[in-house]
């Protein structure tokens, strides 16, 4: 019969623990990141004679939850703040490029060539002088504005990384600490679980995450690369900025100069230019007296120091030197970090021009045009070629932002930080920042090529329209270029070094006149070097519908995640969030266990009531 009191005692128990953990889950049915509890009961050990057996008894209270699904969330979860990320940054690119129907860069280019054709029509007309030389200051100004407020973003974005990683590194560390206090609990860590769960969560946000529980052990790695690993191994993500200076090396494959012909680059008279960010050269002339090694004697120019010779041209020159610095050939860097040339000394290797400056800072344009008396157009006319630089052995100016666990490279996947590194660091192919910059960059230098020189095929007698060869770089290119014009109303080969000469204005003839206004309507420009036909006009177009479409595409991808992310979170909040109906119901459940087990307890004491009275 005491037996019988027991049983009915651990019912009691299990019923009273029941309807205390349903309280619980009502109470924190709004709690962020409560997952509901469930108690876990099993009858009770056989441990003794009675077949009947001993009651019932609370294993533990557990989490409910899916381990699968929620892995599944946080990977969802990472996808969505990329794309939010990158539909914010997108967003404020827009802005910049914003337009109105009297203002914006399409509204200046078309307003500076209408007051080109002014001018054309009324060639003395100082009102119409006047009014290109503010169309072209404007249209300069707007097109830095624009550059300049895209680098802005990009720096605020480097500083919003900065803090991301600071974040990220501050939940990983706690991640770490709950892990300990997980392992020091002596009951079932519940609210501890649910608190690590919110950290993965809020890291997810940042990058994507991998987290393997398997065998009682914790692991999460960040971006493929082990950031914690239970409570003793907490690494921090650092944030890596390496720039590298832009390096042209004219170079074939062989180690051999590509500079010029050495079995015909050998007469009198032919030469090498070499201009850096197009208006600034120098020039090599074959049989030229020059003090090649700076020694204070003379040497003569031939196929065998041209090499030399450039580099030390390009060297001593006032303005090119500022921006570069030539080598003949690869230097090597000693024991020191200096830079020493390449030997020996006294021969001709290849040209090497590097940038002074690291990153997109130090960009620059190198052009190299020889003059090669044995060098026929099919019409036997004897033109100038253009040297190629080596694909394979140049260096592009870069700015390598990642972050890195252990001097290792953290390769993202998703994430806030993903976007922004993706939009930094120019070594990204998704780099849509550096796109925009890059076509702004083509623009420009195009408007400044075609404003600087032209050369007129035709008679101007018999034909006052005429045919052009449209800018310098084609002048130089072309048989005729000793007819070369050169007007200068624009130099510069990126948005940064644009410049509108508005002295020019003033000198501007007629044929000069006739000339620019044609520019207008020169459909067949290749801004980009892939073969493109565009005008100036077009090619700006292309540049905001780029700006546009890259928006629309993510806020059309940014929605459909959205809705993925919604669905599972969902599914999963059916499973592990407190439903309260379902709750009152099982408080009916275990209030009416309760009240039976104490029903039991009344009934066998009732009966010891009787049995005593019966001995009695």
């Amino acid at each position: 019969m005491l037996n019988t009191l027991n049983v009915a005692q651990s019912g009691l128990h299990t019923s009273q623990t029941q309807v205390e953990n349903v309280m619980n889950n009502i109470a924190n049915e709004n709690t962020p990141g409560y997952k509901k509890r469930v108690v876990n009961i099993v009858e009770a050990e056989h441990n003794d004679a009675r077949i009947t057996g001993r009651g019932v008894q609370v294993v533990d209270v557990a989490r409910i939850t899916n381990i699968y699904m929620y892995d599944k969330l946080n990977n969802e979860n990472s996808k969505k703040s990329y794309m939010n990320q990158l539909s914010t940054m997108l967003e404020d690119i827009e802005s910049i490029f914003y337009e109105t129907e009297d203002s914006g860069v399409s509204y200046d280019l078309e307003k500076f060539f209408n007051a080109l054709e002014n001018l054309r029509l009324s060639p003395n007309d100082e009102i119409y002088r006047s009014n290109l030389r503010d169309a072209g200051k404007v249209l300069v100004d707007d097109l830095k504005k624009i550059y300049n407020d895209i680098e802005d973003l990009q720096k605020r974005n480097l500083s919003f990384l900065r803090d991301h990683v600071d974040e990220t590194n501050e939940i990983i560390q706690d991640i770490g600490k709950v892990n300990q206090k997980i392992i020091d609990s002596v009951t079932q860590p519940n609210d501890l679980l649910d608190s690590r769960d919110n950290l993965e969560k809020r890291l997810s946000q940042y990058l994507d995450i991998k987290v393997d529980r398997t065998d009682k052990e914790y692991s999460l790695d960040a971006g493929g690369l082990t950031a914690v690993r239970y409570n003793t191994n907490v690494h921090n993500i650092f944030l890596k900025e390496q720039n590298l200076a832009q390096k042209d090396v004219y170079v074939d494959t062989e180690n051999n100069s590509t500079l010029v012909n050495k079995s015909t680059w050998n007469d009198n008279g032919d030469s090498v230019t070499v201009f850096i960010n197009k208006d600034f050269s120098v020039t090599a002339t074959y049989g030229e007296s020059y003090d090649i090694d700076g020694d204070g004697n003379n040497e003569t120019i031939d196929e065998t120091n041209v090499v030399r010779a450039i580099v030390s041209k390009i060297n001593n020159d006032p303005e090119i030197s500022k921006l570069v610095k030539a080598w003949n050939g690869q230097y090597i860097i000693d024991e020191n970090g200096n830079k020493q040339p390449m030997e020996p000394t006294n021969q001709d290797h290849y040209l090497l021009i590097e940038s002074k400056f690291v990153g997109e800072e130090g960009q620059f344009e190198s052009k190299v045009f020889v003059n090669d008396d044995d060098n026929l157009d099919s019409d036997g006319n004897q033109v100038l070629y253009k040297v190629q630089k080596s694909d394979l052995r140049s260096v592009e100016a870069t700015n390598d932002i990642h972050l890195e666990i252990f001097n290792n490279e953290v390769p993202l996947k998703s994430g806030k930080m993903k976007a922004i590194i993706e939009n930094l660091s120019t070594n990204e192919t998704e780099n849509k920042f550096k796109r925009y910059k890059q076509m702004l960059d083509n623009f420009a230098k195009k408007l400044a090529d075609l404003m600087d020189s032209y050369i007129f095929i035709g008679d101007k007698a018999l034909d006052r329209k005429g045919e052009y060869i449209y800018g310098k770089e084609a002048s130089l290119l072309h048989k005729d270029r000793a007819k070369m014009k050169t007007i200068k109303l624009f130099e510069g080969s990126d948005v940064k070094s644009l410049k509108f000469n508005d002295a020019k204005v003033n000198e501007l003839t007629q044929d000069e006149l006739d000339y620019l206004t044609s520019v207008r309507w020169k459909d067949d420009i290749d801004f980009d070097g892939n073969g493109g036909k565009n005008s100036l006009t077009s090619y700006y177009h292309q540049i905001r519908v780029r700006v546009s479409s890259d928006k629309e595409n993510i806020d059309y991808l940014k929605e459909n995640q959205e809705a993925v992310l919604n669905a599972l979170q969902l599914s999963y909040d059916k499973i592990t969030k407190v439903n309260k109906d379902d709750e009152m119901l099982n408080l009916i459940k275990f209030q009416r266990a309760y009240e039976a087990n104490a029903k039991v307890i009344t009934v066998v004491d009732q009966m010891l009531q009787t049995l005593l009275n019966l001995k009695r």
